[in-house]
This record gives C-alpha cells, structure tokens and sequence, in this order.
C-alpha cells in the first residue's frame, strides 16, 4: 500500500472504530481491556495517530463485535471498474490443475468471480465430497470432462455450458486425452483452490 493512501486510510479506519464503538455504547476502558491493549493506544487508532497492525486491528474488532471484513469493506475505494491485466492475475498451478482468477466482483454486498481452468487429462478437482454455498456455472473452451453433481455424472465438452447447485457434492475429471479448458464462475467465491 503506498503511503499516501495509508495515509488516507489510518483516520477512516479510527472514524469507523469510533463511531461504532459509540453506536454500541462502549467506552475506550471496557474495549481497549478486551482487546488487550492501552485506552492510550486505542484513543490513538480511534484518532489516526497510530497505523495499528493487523492483530491489534483484528483485537480491536473482535471486542467490539465487528467483523473485520466489514470494516475493510466500509474503507475500501468504491470503483465502478476493476480491470485485470495479464500477468497482474491470481494464478495457481497444482498437480496438473491450473486457475487463473479472471475477475471478481468490484462490489461485495455481490460476490463472485470468473476463473479461467485447465485441468490436464488423468487429473480432477473438487472431489472432496461435499459442497458449498451458491452456485456454479462453466464454458467449456476446449477438450472434455466428467462432471459430478450429488454421484451423477454428465459428461461435458468444448462449447458446452453447465450450471449447477453447489451445495451437492461435486466434482470434475479429466478423463479425455487432452487438456480440459473452461471458463468457471462462482457465485459467491469459493476459493478451495487456494489450499
């Protein structure tokens, strides 16, 4: 982060925590004791003296029942376009399975995210046997695979598009001789690729 935008950033946060620490009709004694730090030290981040680190931040939310996502929601810049640029994407490459996050979504009251994956033949992702929240849905751009939904299987290949509960049981297996490639989108985020 540069320092003109911490700069900007550090009073915003302290606005928030004070403000919502006031809503709730706490004083600096009773959250700076939770949160295992000074008033000094929270009168500080409640004015944008001090940049608090991330566990201090993390204590200080958890004392007054704020979610840290939400706090990092109510600061982040409202942009009406995220572009990604090539080279400038997530991506993970891992036994024979590659994701490349194309895009996720610039607001967060609707979360999702559109992945680019290649799975090569003889490899599989997400059988685990359970599922999640939301919904999937997929374009296959080239090649073929086994796709399972709650033991069902419904084979699927390149022009094909498929969408599908997510909370069933689900998986994917390259089972053909080429590369599998298809354009996946989550609804909302499920970032298991990332373990």
């Amino acid at each position: 982060m540069n320092k003109v935008l911490l700069k900007s950033t550090v009073p915003i946060i302290g606005t928030i925590l004070k403000r919502y620490r006031e809503k709730m009709r706490k004083n600096q004694g009773d959250i700076a004791s939770n949160a295992g730090i000074s008033i000094s030290m929270l009168s500080q981040i409640e004015r944008g003296v001090v940049s608090p680190s991330i566990d201090t931040l993390c204590c200080v939310c958890t004392a007054l029942g704020l979610e840290i996502s939400e706090l990092f929601r109510r600061i982040t810049p409202k942009t009406p376009v995220r572009i990604k640029r090539t080279g400038e994407r997530l991506t993970i490459r891992h036994d024979g399975v590659f994701f490349e996050q194309l895009s996720a979504s610039v607001q967060s009251n609707f979360p999702a995210e559109m992945l680019l994956i290649e799975v090569l033949p003889g490899k599989q992702i997400g059988l685990s046997g359970s599922g999640h929240e939301g919904v999937e849905m997929g374009y296959v751009l080239e090649g073929s695979a086994l796709l399972t939904v709650e033991g069902e299987d419904f084979p699927i290949s390149k022009g094909d598009s498929v969408s599908f509960n997510a909370t069933l049981p689900h998986g994917l297996v390259n089972n053909g001789k080429k590369s599998f490639k298809a354009i996946w989108t989550a609804l909302p985020p499920h970032q298991d690729y990332l373990k």
